[in-house]
C-alpha cells in the first residue's frame, strides 16, 4: 500500500495531504505521528500538507514538519487567528470568513450530507453568527473546508488524507466527521491501522 500511494501521490504536480486527528493523541504515539509527517515531505517533495490547526494530532503531525517546511504548510482556521501561536510565520492560513458566499454553501452543503445531525446546529450559526454555542458549527465547516478547498483562495481539493483516529470509535466527533467528507468527496483516507506498517 506504501508504494502505492507514494507512486499514486507523485503522478501528482503538487498533491495535498490532510493530516489530521483525535486531540487524545497517548504520548508514546507523538513520535510516529511526527514520524510520518517527515516521510511524507521527504517521499513527496512537491507536496503540501493541510490541517485544522487543532490540538492533538493535527498538531503533533505538523510539529514533524515546521522547522523544515514551513512554507508548505496550509492551516484551515474555524475564524482568524485560532491557535495562532501554533502557527508558522512563513505557513498560509484561510477561515471560513474568506470564502465567496457560493463557496460557503458548497462547505454547509457537503457537511449536512455528511453529517445530516449537525443541521439545527449549522443552520443556527448562518442565521446568528459566531457566539458560544453556534462556534462548534464554525469548527465542523472548517473540516468541510479542509477537504473541498476554495477557488477563490487558489486552494485546491485535498487529494490524501492521513488521520490518526481513537480506535474504539473512530468515526466520533469532529475527527469522524471530517472522514466522512473525505469518503462523500472520495478523498483516499489512511489511518494509523494502515500507515503505521509503513514506518
Amino acid at each position: 500500500m506504501k508504494q502505492a500511494f507514494i507512486e499514486q501521490a507523485k503522478i501528482m504536480r503538487q498533491p495535498v495531504i490532510l493530516l489530521e486527528g483525535t486531540r487524545k493523541v497517548p504520548e508514546e504515539h507523538a513520535q510516529r505521528l511526527h514520524a510520518l509527517a517527515n516521510f511524507l515531505a521527504a517521499s513527496l517533495p512537491d507536496a503540501v500538507f493541510r490541517s485544522g490547526n487543532a490540538q492533538g494530532a493535527d498538531t503533533f503531525f505538523f510539529q514533524g514538519l515546521v522547522a523544515a517546511n514551513p512554507e508548505r504548510l496550509e492551516y484551515i482556521l474555524p475564524y482568524p487567528n485560532q491557535g495562532k501561536q501554533r502557527i508558522p510565520p512563513k505557513a498560509s492560513v484561510f477561515a471560513l470568513e474568506d470564502l465567496t458566499p457560493e463557496e460557503l454553501k458548497a462547505v454547509v452543503d457537503i457537511t449536512l450530507a455528511a453529517s445530516p445531525e449537525l443541521e439545527s446546529l449549522i443552520r443556527a450559526y448562518l442565521a446568528r453568527g459566531r457566539n458560544r454555542v453556534t462556534v462548534k458549527a464554525m469548527y465542523l465547516l472548517r473540516d468541510a473546508f479542509k477537504i473541498i478547498g476554495a477557488e477563490s483562495l487558489a486552494l485546491p481539493p485535498a487529494d490524501f488524507a492521513f488521520f490518526f483516529v481513537n480506535q474504539d470509535n473512530p468515526l466520533t466527533g469532529g475527527t469522524g466527521h471530517t472522514i466522512r467528507v473525505c469518503r462523500a468527496m472520495q478523498v483516499p483516507v489512511f489511518t494509523q491501522d494502515d500507515w503505521g506498517v509503513w514506518l
